[in-house]
């Protein structure tokens, strides 16, 4: 008997230790062996600042070798899930650049990016090309109607990050942007992955482009089953070739306005809270006959695609990633009227350009957030340093050094391998999930060294 009661102290105390040994035990990230992030930076958005060298020049924070891993236009069912999938293999962390539509759309996969702790950020509520509208209070609308969607959808905080759809914006939404605290990201290498091609067509052409400039933010979409199909061998490439991956985190949440929060609520076609909802296994029970091994089927009426978006490239066999679980949606929703927006089959869609998300490069000269020369980061200096080119895009703010924008707050380690500091920014972390209480931690214990 006091043997018996000796081993059951010792599972408790063991149940105690440190997150980070258990995780360890169970093998999850950081795991030995994966690409995993390099460092964690965090940006101070304070006044609108741009990244991107494709045309925002005055913070260039990442060092040689050092890649920012971006997805546009999700989520969307089986690529983004294969998306994720792939980077959780390698212990490597993202920002997607979500749509308010599709966000609403499928709430279920982008609480499961924030989840994950990958970075979200907004891309507009439906994808319309900001500097082709009529007036500046529809690209306003564009703008926040996607915070507030994707917002509504992740059901927590989300990063003050946009990405303008076509990578074409205008000296007013900069302005806005800039009043509003907002971080602009352009891209430094374009995937080009909207366009008809193979996977490993893809990944040389990425791959080509980052070996000649030696370091950048990567620009894709994870709507694309070839997108899906091409980053696992994209990531073996990078980490076969000495790449190493940073994770953009903010030092803020981006605040939703109110208005906008009440217009989208019938596009959330009675979407819950988070907290609010019941898990599905407490609602749908399987009585009779076996139970299936995916979730329910998404709802095919419950969202369409967003106007202007790229051309899909043709179809390839769906990923064999089993489906995430859907959340439940039974709260009742308001009903303020919500500005049209256009519908129809993914198949139906006409490309905004052929350019996709680099048409009309030539038409909008490259924008500038007020003139500095860059400084080092607390990581090693550039070869270089970069001076950017006299502000015209109307960013609100003083004047600021890349040290005072971007801070590092996860550095490697002496062997490596990612710090365990290096965790992602509060605004792009999921809610707090309740701890498991001491009986339930012994329990697992047991049962992981002894079996049922």
């Amino acid at each position: 008997m006091a043997m018996r009661w000796l081993l059951v102290a010792f599972l408790i105390a063991l149940a105690g230790l440190p997150s980070t040994r258990v995780a360890a035990a169970e093998g999850t990230c950081p795991k030995a062996g994966t690409l995993g992030v390099s460092r964690t930076v965090e940006i101070d958005t304070t006044g609108g600042p741009g990244f991107g060298m494709e045309h925002y020049k005055a913070y260039d924070f990442l060092q040689p070798k050092e890649v920012v891993l971006t997805f546009d236009d999700g989520p969307q069912k089986f690529s983004t899930e294969s998306v994720l999938q792939a980077l959780n293999d390698e212990c490597v962390k993202a920002t997607f650049f979500s749509i308010g539509m599709m966000a609403l759309g499928y709430p279920e996969i982008i609480r499961e990016v924030a989840k994950a702790g990958h970075t979200v950020g907004t891309h507009t509520w439906s994808h319309k090309a900001l500097a082709k509208l009529k007036t500046f209070d529809e690209a306003k609308d564009e703008i926040e109607r996607g915070i507030s969607g994707v917002k509504r959808a992740v059901g927590g905080p989300i990063a003050p990050f946009f990405r303008f759809p076509t990578l074409v914006d205008t000296p007013e939404t900069v302005a806005y942007l800039g009043k509003r605290n907002i971080a602009m990201f352009s891209t430094d290498i374009d995937s080009f992955d909207f366009k008809p091609q193979t996977a490993e067509h893809v990944v040389k052409s990425v791959m080509e482009k980052l070996d000649k400039r030696g370091k950048g933010i990567i620009l894709m979409h994870d709507i694309h089953k070839t997108t899906a199909k091409a980053l696992p061998m994209l990531l073996a490439e990078l980490k076969a070739k000495g790449y190493k991956i940073v994770h953009v985190t903010a030092k803020g949440q981006v605040a939703t306005l109110p208005e906008y929060d009440a217009a989208i609520e019938k596009e959330a076609k009675g979407l819950p809270q988070v907290g609010a909802e019941r898990p599905l296994s407490n609602i749908v029970k399987t009585v009779e006959g076996t139970p299936p091994a995916d979730s329910p089927a998404q709802d095919p009426h419950a969202v369409t695609e967003p106007s202007g978006m790229p051309a899909a490239p043709p179809a390839e066999p769906a990923a064999a990633t089993p489906p995430l679980p859907a959340f439940s949606t039974t709260a009742p929703p308001a009903s303020p009227p919500a500005a049209p927006h256009a519908s129809g089959p993914a198949a139906a869609l006409t490309p905004a350009a052929p350019a996709g998300e680099d048409q009309d490069m030539s038409a909008s000269p490259p924008k500038s957030p007020p003139a500095v020369t860059t400084t080092a980061t607390s990581q090693p200096p550039p070869s270089t340093a970069v001076t950017a080119e006299p502000a015209n895009s109307g960013v609100v703010g003083p004047p600021a050094t890349t040290s005072s924008v971007v801070r590092t707050v996860g550095e490697p380690s002496a062997d490596g391998k990612p710090a365990a500091t290096g965790e992602p920014a509060a605004a792009s972390q999921p809610p707090h999930q309740a701890s498991k209480s001491l009986t339930e931690r012994a329990k697992e214990t047991w049962q992981l060294w002894f079996g049922q």
